[in-house]
């Protein structure tokens, strides 16, 4: 009678929705089997989730607003658990860096896949948006560009909860929202918009912004210009191309560059190259290709139109509502932790309850990223109302209840020995699939 209390509730709602997708298609199914080959050629640990579910992978096409309102075609992938008995969470993922066509979630062969289909055959209902201008939507890509890496992924989780429901996998309340890296800082960002424009249609259950760069004017700025080597420097044209597009910051972008660079880079970002092309095409030292004249005015001005511009990008100036956990590498100098630690340090500043903040230790950017994405995984996993298939085996459920330790793990998934660890919170994961979340000091949940 509960169930279909729930179906007629969504019924209900959803006839009154004016959102569409204009078109999908399903791309790719994976059995049970093919999710744990997944969990074997990725070398995820077995503590990653219970696979309960078969999965079927969907390309979606939608239109969203662009920066300047008009409805653009955008792109972006929806992964469902098949065959569940129960309402599903809802976990949108939001993605890394990509500066090719082919690597974005709309690609079901694209790393992406691992999230959707492992995320999926645990229960979830995951959504994933390959942003505005990326995949097959139409134009430039909106790198950085907080207000539409919001609205792109918040219109997907609210069509993707109506494309679930007609495919007979009906959406509980809850939300939860990941990224990772430009994922981070569209995460974060989410939150805020979700907080402050949708508060009507959803709730955030829980978020996890991970190594984002979310101090744009700040800590990002000041890597820019500090003069040191970076590793990624074909970030930094990707942003000031986008706020171009979206600004309109110059009356020819070009003309601030030095040869050979004002004559080749901005074709590079067509979405036919890899951001590891692009960056073996630039000086480690991006500031270096930009004129003296452009450089002087910008460090100079805290109003040049592109100060202005990093500014209106910073994503940390809210108070978080709901439970969020920001996980950053002290090694990472792609993306410094200091974004992580400034946005913390707002949010408890603030009055900010909930809120959590993960130091992964002393590795890179992208050797953070697995780590960090399981640890976020394991965390939200201890809030989620997971559906799980009924055991109709006795033997079976009877074992069950006789609940053992499998392991203890960190928040970034690693087996740690509880008698050694101090003031750290801890994962304590069961042969039943359940967890409990635990303090070395306290017995409690802690708040910072």
């Amino acid at each position: 009678m509960f169930f279909m209390r729930i179906l007629l509730i969504y019924f209900l709602t959803f006839s009154f929705c004016s959102a569409q997708i204009i078109s999908f298609e399903l791309v790719r199914s994976w059995s049970i089997s093919d999710v744990q080959q997944m969990y074997n050629s990725n070398g995820l640990p077995s503590n990653v989730g219970e696979i309960n579910f078969a999965v079927d992978g969907y390309k979606i096409l939608y239109f969203t607003p662009n920066f300047d309102g008009n409805l653009v075609l955008c792109s972006g992938a929806i992964y469902l658990p098949k065959e569940t008995i129960c309402p599903s969470p809802v976990l949108s993922w939001q993605h890394g860096t990509s500066a090719n066509d082919s690597w974005v979630p709309s690609n079901i062969d694209s790393d992406n896949n691992v999230i959707g289909v492992v995320a999926a055959s645990h229960g979830y209902i995951v959504t994933m948006s390959d942003f505005v201008g990326l995949g097959d939507g139409v134009g430039f890509h909106n790198y950085m560009h907080a207000d539409t890496q919001s609205s792109s992924s918040i219109d997907l989780i609210i069509m993707g909860k109506q494309f679930a429901y007609d495919k007979g996998v009906i959406p509980n309340s809850q939300l939860f929202l990941i990224g990772y890296s430009q994922g981070g800082h569209a995460t974060m960002g989410m939150v805020r918009e979700i907080q402050e424009n949708y508060n009507d249609q959803l709730e955030v259950t829980a978020s996890a912004p991970m190594a984002g760069p979310y101090s744009m004017s700040g800590v990002m700025r000041d890597l820019m210009l500090s003069g040191m080597p970076y590793p990624n420097p074909g970030y930094l044209p990707y942003v000031l191309f986008s706020y171009q597009n979206i600004y309109n910051l110059f009356d020819d972008v070009t003309e601030i560059m030095l040869p050979p660079y004002n004559q080749f880079l901005f074709g590079m970002y067509n979405g036919s190259n890899s951001m590891t092309s692009i960056n073996a095409m630039l000086p480690s030292d991006p500031i270096e290709i930009f004129k003296d004249d452009f450089y002087d005015e910008f460090v100079n001005d805290p109003n040049h139109p592109l100060n202005i511009a990093l500014f209106d990008n910073d994503v940390y100036d809210f108070v978080p509502q709901s439970p969020m956990k920001l996980l950053h590498c002290n090694g990472d100098l792609s993306i410094p932790i200091e974004n992580a630690e400034l946005a913390y340090n707002h949010f408890i500043d603030a009055g900010a309850i909930d809120i959590y903040f993960e130091d992964g230790g002393n590795y890179g950017h992208t050797a953070c990223a697995q780590l960090a994405i399981i640890g976020s995984k394991l965390w939200i996993d201890t809030m989620s109302d997971i559906c799980e298939p009924e055991s109709t085996d006795i033997s079976e459920s009877f074992t069950s209840n006789q609940r053992k330790l499998v392991g203890i793990f960190d928040l970034i998934g690693r087996d740690v020995d509880a008698n050694t660890t101090n003031n750290q919170i801890l994962l304590y994961l069961y042969n039943d699939g359940s967890f409990e979340k635990r303090h070395s000091n306290f017995e409690t949940q802690i708040q910072r």
